[in-house]
């Protein structure tokens, strides 16, 4: 039973190690356009052999660069210039960018290369601020919204625009929450309405939300792809009503559990002082029968030691008397 335990353990210890192998703390990383970026990713594995991979906003993945943390070797690919390089030791590997521009916006994977599949981490989303499209709006509606689970809801994104015609405005959306990695959503059949009145073009995008759960709390960007520029909205946030009573949940289970240790440990302790009262009356009385006992064969004994006396004494006068009549 210990081996089998001892062996679900390290069993256990294993799958930790393997799906903590590689992390990426930060889910999503804002700068302004121009400033240089540094995604971090943190791997404790003994392969050596690590990548960088790129998802863009079109959904096309790329591979930025590999690299080899023995040997200390990294290539990058033809599509990535020299604005890009990798920063690794044992432990660290992070994706340095200098000078970003609007090309860099997606989401940066890092892996290790293990001997017949990859592992990446959770990712993180690179969103750009840029000062040349600062005169257009990006308005999403409601900003905060808490939903029941399974009930539906709605997300507007509106894009006001003087400077790009609505044949080049696009809307897509990103979901950031603590809990899983940034990801972007795409609806079919989402598609703009827009509209253009004394040359500003006017966009509207809804998003809509069937079946909502737990796991779709988080906060709703709308991205804006304007004339190649990409701007993103300020965020609606959804919270789930079935997370915030659940949070409410564990303080009522560990108050029940305290109680209920601490009748079970005064029942343990009753039990344990009435057993032993019991322990000492049963001993007590088995030493005074033992002692009464004792006592009737130490005077059984005595008794028989002086009929032995007696008898030997008496046939020894006989004897004699016997002996001195002839």
């Amino acid at each position: 039973m210990i081996l089998l335990l001892a062996n679900a353990f390290l069993l256990w210890s294993l799958c930790v190690a393997q799906l903590n192998e590689v992390s990426q703390p930060v889910s999503l990383q804002t700068l302004n356009l121009g400033d240089s970026a540094t995604i971090q990713c943190y791997i404790k594995s003994l392969m050596t052999k690590r990548v960088w991979y790129k998802l863009t906003t079109e959904r096309k993945l790329q591979l930025v660069a590999s690299f080899d943390s023995h040997y200390r070797r990294s290539v990058l690919s033809d599509e990535f210039d020299w604005r890009y390089s990798v920063y690794f030791d044992k432990v660290d590997s992070h994706l340095n960018i200098a000078a970003t521009s609007w090309d860099d916006v997606g989401t940066y994977f890092c892996g290790v290369m293990h001997l017949n599949d990859i592992q990446f981490g959770s990712g993180t989303f690179l969103m750009l601020k840029g000062a040349k499209m600062i005169s257009d709006s990006v308005v999403q509606q409601p900003e905060s919204q808490s939903v029941q689970s399974g009930d539906s809801v709605t997300l507007s994104c509106s894009v006001h625009s003087g400077q790009c015609p609505a044949e080049h405005i696009s809307v897509m959306w990103l979901k950031n929450s603590d809990h899983s990695a940034p990801e972007m959503i795409y609806s079919p059949g989402n598609e703009n309405t827009c509209q253009t009145v004394s040359g500003v073009a006017s966009c509207v995008n809804n998003l809509l939300i069937r079946n909502f759960s737990d796991d779709g709390a988080g906060i709703y960007h709308c991205v804006v792809t304007s004339c190649g520029q990409i701007l993103f909205g300020n965020g609606t946030k959804l919270i789930s009503d079935y997370g915030m009573e659940f949070r409410a949940v564990p303080n009522t289970i560990f108050l029940v559990l305290i109680i209920f240790l601490s009748l079970a440990f005064l029942l343990c302790f009753m039990c344990w002082t009435k057993c032993c009262d019991c322990t000492e009356s049963r001993g007590g009385f088995s030493a005074s029968t033992t002692t009464s006992a004792e006592i009737q064969d130490g005077e059984h004994l005595k008794i028989t030691e002086l009929k032995s006396q007696r008898d030997d004494t008496w046939s020894e006068c006989m004897y004699l008397s016997v002996k001195k009549y002839n």
